[in-house]
């Protein structure tokens, strides 16, 4: 729950940054097809993260291999921490996942109406050619709109003077499959809907496609001025449903004014290339690893390592390099692993500063079993905060000693990988 809370924050953040340089650098030019690109390259990256996310937090820890800096060891099945009962029954994590899906159902739903109004408009109403165009006609009064590649006009603007106008805007819509930029900034809509910015997106989706539209009508040589008034006569007119691409759909004076805009300058196009970087910026800034408070270690010139846990000094032996990764007899912790697991389970505990900052993740540790079947060169090998290192070096470091593993009927020292799950609920 925690994760989904994290990956929530992150994402409404990159969102948020993506979208106000979207509104300082591009919203004001006339490369409609450049910002077109720039919004779905936004939607692209934050879905690209959030999956990334997904499959890095959802790997599962292999039973046997090697882990980071190129050290062999035995693996043994992680162990699972989490905040207990008595932890949690104030906490509000519960509370704002909850709050967020109903939401984000009650919006879903919504959408699907939409979706089921449009389809049952589209099975019910008649097809026909007109001016070569294959429209559907409605008897539903409205502005003319079209959806993928359904264009629907209502039976009555066939006598319109603006008809061509009509259809060449809608086609330029199903055509270019601007629906597909409406459908992709709904579902971010629903999913951040608690961000402000995802709706200014959602609008500035909307209006760049009408931008795109208008900017190909007049290409064609319609006159520009006439073309206006005709978009000032469908003003007024309702829209059938919030998903389609609408003729007349708002701001209309914005429309106008962008039409009788001078074109932006060539070289402008260059600005958009600052995407890329602030993108792997806020990538960056979003994988660096978070912790509560910070935890001083010393280095002895013996390569042992001293860290503060608990406000005592803890001494950890450095790692040697004699150990065996497997031996015929293999160590065994007192009562098996069953043994293991629970002690474990009943003496990691949850450190209370991370547990405060939302901090969770795994530890991978390692150590040695060794002759005497004492623990000793335990380290972290895949860190996650200070705090959640210490406590399971601490645990690694105090458990009983093992029987020994034996190679050739001697003991010898066999190095052993344990991670452990802290996990926030």
């Amino acid at each position: 729950m925690a994760g989904i809370i994290t990956l929530l924050i992150k994402t409404n953040v990159m969102l948020a940054a993506l979208c106000l340089l979207y509104l300082a650098l591009f919203r004001r030019d006339t490369f409609f097809s450049w910002r077109r690109a720039s919004l779905l390259f936004i939607y692209a990256f934050i879905i690209l993260f959030a999956i990334a996310s997904n499959m890095q937090w959802s790997v599962a820890s292999p039973v046997a291999g090697s882990v980071d800096q190129g050290i062999a060891a035995v693996w043994v099945q992680a162990v699972e921490v989490g905040t207990t009962v008595e932890d949690t029954h104030m906490n509000i994590r519960p509370i704002i996942i909850n709050i967020w899906l109903v939401v984000v159902t009650l919006l879903t739903l919504r959408l699907l109406w939409q979706l089921g109004t449009i389809c049952w408009l589209g099975w019910k109403s008649q097809t026909g050619m007109v001016e070569g165009v294959k429209v559907r006609f409605t008897e539903e009064k409205g502005s003319p709109f079209s959806f993928f590649r359904w264009i629907f006009i209502n039976k009555n603007m066939l006598d319109d003077p603006c008809l061509h106008e009509v259809l060449l805007h809608e086609q330029t819509h199903a055509r270019q499959w601007h629906s597909v930029d409406v459908m992709l900034s709904e579902v971010a809509t629903i999913l951040c809907w608690f961000n402000p910015f995802a709706w200014i997106l959602r609008r500035e989706v909307r209006v760049n496609l009408e931008f795109l539209a208008d900017q190909c009508v007049v290409a064609k040589g319609h006159d520009a001025r006439t073309y206006q008034y005709h978009l000032l006569a469908l003003t007024y007119q309702r829209s059938v449903a919030t998903l389609t691409n609408n003729f007349n759909v708002l701001p209309l004076k914005q429309r106008i004014k962008m039409m009788n805009k001078e074109r932006s300058k060539s070289i402008g196009r260059l600005k958009y290339l600052l995407l890329l970087p602030m993108c792997a910026l806020l990538f960056m800034m979003s994988s660096a690893p978070v912790s509560a408070q910070s935890t001083k270690s010393t280095t002895h010139p013996d390569g042992s390592v001293t860290i503060k846990y608990g406000g005592k000094d803890m001494v950890i032996k450095a790692a040697g390099e004699d150990a065996y990764q497997v031996v015929e007899e293999m160590p065994e912790f007192p009562g098996g692993m069953k043994a293991l697991m629970d002690y474990l389970s009943a003496n990691v505990k949850y450190p209370e500063a991370a547990k405060q900052a939302g901090i969770s993740g795994r530890v991978t540790t390692i150590f040695v079993v060794g002759e005497d079947g004492v623990i000793r060169d335990v380290k972290v090998v895949r860190s996650v905060s200070p705090e959640l290192d210490a406590e399971a070096i601490r645990v690694m470091s105090s458990m009983p000693k093992w029987k020994p593993g034996k190679q050739d009927g001697k003991p010898v020292p066999v190095r052993y990988t344990v991670p452990v799950n802290f996990r926030g609920q």
